[in-house]
């Protein structure tokens, strides 16, 4: 019942639906990207340039795996693997400018400098100029997320979308240049390497440099398109104090939850998480056969910064039948925000949304700033949405001692 198991556990189709994954560009141009590897693969095949061509088609394999990885979590760390693909790019390229199709330990072919392959020479410079670029943009990216654009995303999405569109005219040049200069040469290009050149200017490069430009213009600072983004940006973002805090968690229990079974009630348990922040997952135990279920668990959060939001999902357990693995079936989900429980605290009921048609279900919880000794901050209760006829009757009751 560790939260990465949860995560990882196999879910309905409402629940993928529901869960918050990152922009869907990250996706597309993971795609393009895979798309890429691809057509270097099939140059690869064919026996073209093999010092080269398999540096670039593992670079491109672990570049299109990062997008996939920052599209499903959100960690910003992909921007600096992905960064450290390029540059190793721009080098393989940069070797190809000064030595050509040869193996690192082979003496280098200068005879390029002075033939019809010296344009070649000059598009390689070109194309490696681009890939420092590229990476320096992906760096940038992650050391300055809270920079924006024209009121848009982050100026280095608009920056990046550029620098891939230079990759268009240098493969459409690169193909018209094979066909009319090196045919019917000894340097003569198959017809496989004229093909990936064109499929490339036309297809995989112009969807990455779109997918980029659309991501910049549909995201904005605050939004990014997933949870963990967001709280990259808030850190780096001069104008935003968020410190670490202590933040300990109740959750007391749940009412109205819908029957997610054929045969049985539901067997309900309840997941905290701060946004943004998976490290700090936890759960409570399952309660069986109810749709009322009473926890009264209490965690400290692992991490916590101020304007983080929590975030309380309830699950149906279906446990392990034979070889399937666990299910857990999606009952609904509520979220605090970070004003919501500062600076005084939260004792109240939340609305579960998606918790089913004409479902009216709810869940408790207590939320406590703790200072460094481990007491809380101000006796001060703030009450949430409260759902039920005769609410909090323990709240209540601390409010009276504490003001006795």
């Amino acid at each position: 019942n560790s939260p990465l198991k949860m995560l990882f556990r196999s879910r309905t189709n409402m629940q993928w639906h529901l869960e918050h994954d990152g922009h869907r560009n990250l996706f597309i141009r993971g795609m393009a990207t895979l798309g890429n590897a691809i057509l270097t693969g099939c140059v690869l095949g064919h026996g073209i340039d093999i010092p080269h061509q398999s540096l670039f088609l593992i670079c491109q394999l672990a570049s299109a795996t990062t997008l996939f990885i920052q599209w499903r979590t959100g960690r910003p760390f992909m921007f600096v693997c992905r960064g450290c693909s390029s540059f190793l790019m721009a080098v393989s390229s940069g070797h190809l400018v000064v030595c050509g199709r040869r193996w690192p330990s082979d003496e280098c072919d200068d005879a390029a400098w002075t033939d019809t392959r010296l344009v070649f020479r000059i598009l390689h410079i070109v194309a490696a100029l681009r890939m420092v670029l590229n990476g320096t943009s992906l760096f940038l990216q992650y050391r300055y997320p809270h920079r924006m654009f024209a009121s848009h995303g982050n100026e280095q999405l608009f920056y990046r979308g550029c620098i891939q569109a230079t990759g268009m005219p240098i493969n459409i040049i690169r193909g018209i240049l094979k066909i009319s200069i090196l045919t019917g040469t000894e340097y003569e290009r198959l017809t496989v390497e004229v093909a990936v050149n064109f499929v490339r200017a036309f297809v995989t490069i112009p969807i990455s440099s779109a997918s980029l430009f659309n991501q910049w213009w549909n995201t904005k600072i605050g939004s990014t398109g997933h949870p963990t983004s967001d709280a990259h940006e808030r850190l780096y973002d001069p104008k935003i104090d968020c410190p670490n805090e202590r933040v300990q968690v109740s959750i007391v229990e749940a009412h109205g939850l819908r029957k997610a079974d054929l045969l049985s009630d539901s067997n309900p348990f309840c997941v905290c998480e701060v946004l943004g922040r998976p490290e700090s997952t936890w759960q409570t135990e399952w309660k069986r056969n109810t749709h009322d279920p009473v926890w009264n668990e209490i965690q400290e959060l692992v991490l916590y910064r101020k304007h983080d939001s929590l975030v309380f999902s309830i699950y149906d357990y279906d446990g392990r039948f034979c070889c399937i693995s666990e299910r857990s079936d999606f009952l609904g989900k509520a979220t605090l925000k970070s004003e919501q429980f500062h600076p005084a605290g939260f004792d109240g009921v939340l609305q579960l949304e998606h918790a089913g048609k004409n479902q009216q279900a709810t869940v408790k919880v207590r939320v406590k700033l703790l200072d460094f000794d481990g007491s809380t901050v101000p006796d001060t209760i703030q009450f949430g949405m409260e759902i039920d006829a005769d609410p909090l009757p323990k709240a209540e009751e601390d409010l009276a001692n504490s003001g006795s």
